[in-house]
């Protein structure tokens, strides 16, 4: 069974007196940042594509992530819930990478930097569409403007709320069962989900779902 606790920085990258939870991030985007192929032009495929930004960033106790409640929508296939920031592709976004870091600002006002790494690339199962997902970092959790037509809510959730077993649950679409994870009474599950568990598998987190 995976650890929820990462290990240390290297040696080499350690800094006397350095805050734990800095520490914990300092190894776990060392980690993340191990793959290839960070910033992606967007592929000529059929169909649409977009792109999400898993954001950490080191809060008071714990390192902690930036997910949103999409407002409810007409016509929005993840209408009303929880998400990563992002969306889809346009023709100015230079890269995927690009339309993360577009997305993420325009939705909750937060400036990003280079990313990380890809994290997953992913075929949305209810439309023909890919969604490619970037870990970014920032120095500290940022306060979040949510934008009112696109973003309901936002939180910086910390990673031991993501991995605690209490916080397991499931939810019921079109009369199937799916697991999911409480944050803030709300489920996260489906297709973000799916992108956090890509990310977990590559620090060696266990994620607590139902």
């Amino acid at each position: 069974m995976r650890s929820d606790r990462l290990p240390g920085p290297p040696a080499s990258a350690a800094v006397p007196g350095q805050d734990p939870v800095r520490a914990r991030l300092a190894a776990l985007t060392a980690r993340v940042a191990t793959s290839p192929a960070m910033e992606v032009a967007p592929a000529d495929r059929s169909g649409w594509q977009a792109a999400t930004a898993l954001v950490l960033a080191p809060g008071a106790d714990d390192v902690e992530v930036a997910i949103i409640e999409r407002s409810r929508r007409r016509g929005d296939l993840w209408s009303g819930q929880l998400a990563l920031p992002g969306g889809r592709h346009e023709a100015a976004d230079a890269t995927l990478a690009g339309t993360a870091a577009r997305e993420t600002r325009e939705e909750v006002g937060l400036q990003l930097g280079a990313p990380l790494a890809r994290i997953a690339e992913h075929r949305a199962r209810v439309s023909s569409g890919i969604v490619t997902c970037y870990a970014f970092a920032l120095d500290q959790p940022l306060p979040m403007t949510p934008q009112p037509r696109e973003v309901a809510n936002a939180w910086w959730v910390p990673l031991g709320e993501l991995t605690a077993p209490a916080n397991a649950t499931s939810i019921r679409y079109s009369g199937i069962r799916f697991p999911a994870i409480d944050v803030n009474g709300r489920a996260l599950w489906g297709l973000t989900l799916q992108l956090l568990e890509h990310f977990a598998r590559r620090v060696d987190l266990e994620l607590a779902t139902g």
